[in-house]
């Protein structure tokens, strides 16, 4: 009985271990979510979008045929081949991943440390961007890419100019201001009433102005032109196809 006693007490120890250390888990992944969510869409657009940006901007077209010049449908297998094909698109450049490991770095700087709900509105905004990003046709990526990029860029470098500004104010006291403004009640009054107002336009841009501005203009990029009403996510090289197949 004492053997069985023990067992017991020993299964039931583990399984309390186990389930504090799930909750334990899932309380760290629930307080660094937006910072996941973040990791996880700039993985997405450095291994794919980025890499798919790349291929085609360092493509080049092999020549053949009869002065260089192979017949249509040849001509038309080979550039579709070889666009699909990553490795003969040649040396590819890495601009798009470089700039997205930057535009990440900054926003890691940004949010470390910042309340809720900025890193939310920045997990928002790369998550959005992915999306767009995914239901673009092929050839408005590039463009697209660089506006979610520069977007998540600018926004980063706004919280973070923001907080440095939030620093240095709560290092002023009235004492350093009073030989300019007068007496340290003055400077008091006068910092207390422009550190709020400042702090609420801050708030007022990093919590709405920003982000609406940012997803309006995305929008905006993605009806920008109409839908094709033969076939809505057709691209412009499956448009030139068609045409160039008709009978």
């Amino acid at each position: 009985m004492e053997e069985l006693s023990t067992l017991t007490n020993v299964l039931v120890d583990a399984l309390i271990y186990l389930a504090n250390g799930g909750l334990l888990l899932v309380y760290l992944l629930a307080s660094n979510l937006p910072a996941i969510v973040s990791l996880a869409s700039a993985g997405f657009v450095f291994l794919v979008m980025d890499s798919e940006v790349q291929r085609r901007a360092g493509f080049r077209p092999q020549r053949g045929g009869p002065m260089g010049q192979p017949g249509l449908p040849e001509r038309r297998s080979v550039l579709a081949q070889a666009m699909d094909n990553e490795g003969s698109a040649g040396a590819q450049p890495r601009t798009a991943q470089i700039l997205t490991g930057i535009v990440f770095a900054l926003w890691m700087i940004a949010q470390t440390g910042m309340a809720a709900p900025v890193p939310w509105i920045g997990a928002a905004m790369w998550l959005v961007g992915v999306i767009v990003l995914l239901v673009m046709p092929n050839h408005q990526r590039f463009n697209q890419l660089w506006f979610v990029k520069t977007g998540l860029a600018v926004y980063a470098l706004l919280v973070i100019g923001s907080r440095i500004y939030l620093a240095y104010a709560t290092q002023l006291s009235p004492e350093q201001w009073a030989g300019i403004i007068g007496t340290a009640e003055s400077a008091a009054a006068i910092i207390a009433n422009t550190k709020g107002n400042v702090t609420t336009i801050i708030l007022w841009a990093l919590w709405l102005v920003a982000p609406l501005g940012y997803f309006s203009l995305l929008v905006q990029q993605l009806f920008v032109n109409p839908m094709n009403l033969v076939s809505p996510l057709a691209g412009a090289q499956d448009v030139l196809k068609r045409i160039r197949e008709r009978v």
